[in-house]
């Protein structure tokens, strides 16, 4: 998903967990106005599609709600600079919500030490009392106090949060202990029930410990995104008339101007070298890791590294809109989007808190009857804390951001966090052959002459064909020129899809078409003048990322605008079979293709001629080196049109996967088999103790599965096993 003009960025400040996301998202969709809203926890901020009145109150709506809420407001001319922004808001949002969680729990644990070596003496002395007393309510005030104040702004709004649970335990916990020590020093009768001061202050501590790990985890998890952001670059050398060099910010380069790059130094712009030699580090934008040697005339990226030499080059695009920018804004774009299988837990999540105050009313009142008012409310604090779903919450998206991420790292950028769900489940890959499976620079390799002279057929054959885009026509065109041939200028020009080109040259009719005995034969008045061989070379890595594909047990088809002949030359040069080879494809009828297999299927293409087909596959692939940036229908853009890439993204998508239905796993395991044994009593008075470090272990468990992941997509390096994830970590 690419985001639209109208859509904003909301930076949001205050959010405790998933359900203050969940909560702000609900309140916003229901806004008038707003067509669509998506809050990321992780990032700290939303995703907003409003017309221009009801976009500027939902900001108020999100501040009235108690979170602080701002919308990015750079330069609209300068999107660059606004990313940038963006990125830093979420570092810092970050960065001061772990700094937050870890005060809590220093705090809350510094009073938990002695609160329980105090309850650990046994002594009944008042002075003992009071001080627990002083010391767990400073603990619920200064350290809790932000699961009331989350569970306090759901309750505004009629809903209920991961932190609801909290409250309700931590408050109903310490108002029971106080209660029963306050009538203790009032009356001087003896206690009717244990004092939990030291296990609400541990409680507050080991909670707060659980959520200072998640947040840490989080910006680990995401962190890598910001290191992409530090290597846009944001400075340019430009060269003004007469020789001289300014620095300038790389957003103010315009199109046409030059910039100089000196050895060592980041290119600012998407641009042609116009002088110097370099070999250019482009891990950043294609994955590949060895540098590539640029002369005058190559096209080079943006965040690009001149390894070796220094580098004059020409803009092609203003600096604000090089690839480098773009990668990061669709990077950003598809970490606020959520997946399918997301939505489906933050629905489980809606309904599983309610859920949960119920069964400990239930249970707590039970006991209660049964054993004591004193058991009855452990058994309800106990069941609150055990079933908070923090480890829900963060099971899918955590991991979705890590194989995101590690996807961009090898120049594969998907638009939305679906997309990574979507291709887990591929089993066919629709390769288009012009430009992808070969190098779409077609070349004539040889001429046969039938009747005129060879100058005049180029010169015929070149003028009809110039203003074609189809690759034979370039290959003639370049021939022309090559050969320092003019062009004439062509009449009642008609391009016939599939066949060739005709039109009127020097008052001769002309056309080139397609011929099965060679690549084009060129026809002047309907008689037969010469036919030229046109030689498009095939990727270097084409047949290794059909092989990899097989691997992962995957059926791959070749289609192709080109006749059946040379779709089966360029399948057997690849390892398709001869059957998979479709030749003589429209646009429409590829995208016949693509429908017909459904949401299995992976179309790979150029990202233009193939619009169609990329849109009607279950997931559309352009690749173009950059240039499919731009291309709407597709969900995932390859940087740098390497067709293994097809095969990585599957492979990244299904160990995703495979990622996230074990932590959604841990998670409702641990639930399932926690909260009986809380709602029976089995973990008896110090229950909600032992509540605590467990939901700690179950978000440790996810948190750490998903590190996990992230260690073995950064070794990834190989595809093994036919039928698996097929990652192998170094």
């Amino acid at each position: 998903m690419s985001v639209a003009e109208d859509d904003r960025v909301l930076l949001i400040g205050g959010m405790h967990c998933g359900g203050c996301a969940r909560t702000i998202e609900e309140r916003l969709k229901r806004l008038e106005g707003v067509s669509r809203a998506v809050v990321d926890f992780a990032s700290g901020s939303a995703l907003v599609q409003a017309h221009a009145a009801a976009a500027s109150e939902a900001a108020n709506v999100v501040r009235a709600l108690g979170y602080e809420a701002e919308w990015s407001n750079a330069a609209e001319d300068d999107p660059l600079q606004e990313l940038l922004q963006e990125q830093a808001a979420t570092i810092q949002a970050q960065a001061e919500r772990e700094r937050r969680w870890r005060y809590r729990t220093i705090l809350a644990g510094a009073l938990w030490i002695p609160l329980e070596c105090m309850h650990l003496l046994g002594s009944h002395a008042q002075w003992q009392g009071w001080s627990m007393l002083i010391g767990a309510a400073v603990a619920l005030v200064c350290a809790g106090g932000g699961f009331f104040s989350s569970a306090w702004k759901a309750l505004r709004v009629g809903t209920s949060n991961m932190d609801s649970l909290i409250a309700m335990g931590v408050g109903a916990s310490f108002a029971m202990s106080a209660a029963v020590f306050l009538h203790h020093a009032a009356t001087g009768d003896e206690m009717a029930a244990p004092l939990y001061f030291a296990e609400t202050t541990a409680l507050i501590a080991i909670v707060s410990l659980g959520h200072w790990l998640e947040s840490r985890g989080t910006s680990r998890a995401t962190g890598s995104l910001a290191a992409l952001m530090g290597e846009l670059p944001q400075h340019a050398l430009r060269v003004r008339d007469g020789g001289a060099v300014e620095e300038v910010p790389a957003s103010k380069v315009s199109v046409g101007e030059e910039v100089l790059v000196k050895p060592g130094g980041r290119i600012p712009v998407d641009g042609d070298v116009i002088r110097g030699t370099s070999s250019v580090d482009e891990s950043t934008l294609t994955g590949e890791s060895l540098p590539v040697m640029r002369v005058v005339g190559d096209r080079v990226l943006a965040g690009g590294i001149a390894v070796d030499g220094a580098l004059t080059v020409r803009a092609s695009r203003a600096g604000c809109e090089s690839a480098a920018a773009q990668i990061a804004r669709i990077v950003c774009d598809a970490q606020r989007t959520k997946a399918p299988i997301q939505r489906l837990a933050d629905r489980v999540c809606a309904w599983f808190v309610p859920l949960m105050i119920a069964v400990a009313l239930v249970a707590g009142i039970a006991w209660a009857v049964a054993d004591g008012l004193s058991a009855g409310i452990v058994v309800a604090v106990t069941v609150l804390v055990i079933a908070c779903p923090c480890a829900l919450g963060i099971a899918t998206p955590l991991a979705i951001t890590v194989g995101a991420r590690a996807a961009s790292k090898r120049g594969i950028l998907l638009r939305s966090s679906g997309v990574v769900e979507q291709a887990s489940l591929v089993t066919r890959v629709l390769f288009d052959k012009t430009g992808t499976l070969t190098t779409g620079s077609a070349t004539v390799d040889a001429m046969e002459m039938v009747c005129g002279s060879e100058a005049d057929a180029v010169r015929l054959a070149a003028s009809v064909e110039a203003p074609s885009e189809h690759p034979i026509g370039r290959a003639i065109v370049q021939l022309a020129r090559e050969r320092g041939v003019s062009l004439a200028p062509v009449g009642s020009f008609r391009a016939i899809a599939g066949d060739g080109v005709e039109g009127v040259v020097g008052g001769q009719r002309v056309s080139v078409r397609r011929d099965g005995a060679a690549a084009a034969r060129l026809e002047v008045n309907g008689e037969t003048w010469a036919r030229f061989r046109v030689r498009d070379p095939i990727r270097p890595t084409s047949a290794e990322a059909v092989k990899q594909l097989r691997m992962l047990g995957v059926h791959v088809q070749l289609l192709s605008g080109d006749r059946q002949a040379s779709a089966v030359l360029v399948g057997d040069a690849v390892g398709i079979d001869e059957d998979d080879c479709l030749g003589g494809q429209t646009p429409m009828q590829k995208a016949a293709v693509a429908e017909q297999h459904g949401r299995a299927c992976m179309m790979v293409g150029d990202g233009i001629n193939d619009a169609a087909a990329l849109a009607k596959a279950g997931v559309g692939v352009a690749m173009g080196g950059g240039t499919a940036l731009a291309s709407v229908s597709a969900s995932a853009v390859i940087v740098g049109s390497d067709p293994r890439a097809a095969a990585m993204m599957i492979s990244i998508a299904r160990a995703t996967m495979r990622t996230v239905r074990q932590n959604l796993w841990f998670a409702f395991a641990y639930n399932t088999l926690a909260i009986p044994l809380a709602a029976l009593g089995v973990l008896g008075m110090h229950g909600p103790l032992i509540a605590a470090v467990a939901m700690g272990l179950s978000d440790l468990s996810v948190i750490a599965n998903t590190l996990r992941l992230r260690q073995r997509l950064a070794g990834a390096h190989a595809f093994t096993r036919s039928k698996g994830a097929a990652i192998k970590e170094n």
